[in-house]
């Protein structure tokens, strides 16, 4: 469990760097792609093991990859709702 959460930190990272750096749709679409196939298993893991809790040091790294999450959005989303803005306004 623990090394999925560490693989969705480090993609985490790395889309975080993408929107530091000049915007790449075609590396978004790949980090944005890792995301997803981790999470999926990671969730499918999760409800295998509904019987299983977290231990603490899973919950400390979940609450991180939240809050990292969280902060995340508040940059990238503006960003995509733009750029999907304005190509409806091309079509």
């Amino acid at each position: 469990m623990i090394d999925k959460l560490d693989t969705i930190d480090l993609n985490l990272n790395k889309l975080e760097e993408l929107n530091k750096n000049k915007f790449s749709s075609l590396d978004f679409k790949e980090v944005n792609q890792r995301l997803e196939t981790v999470m999926s298993e990671l969730v499918s893991t999760i409800n295998i093991d509904q019987e299983k809790s977290l231990n603490p040091e899973e919950q400390v790294f979940l609450q991180k990859i939240l809050n990292k999450i969280e902060k995340l959005e508040l940059k990238i989303l503006p960003k995509a709702n733009l750029l999907n803005s304005f190509s409806k306004s091309i079509i």
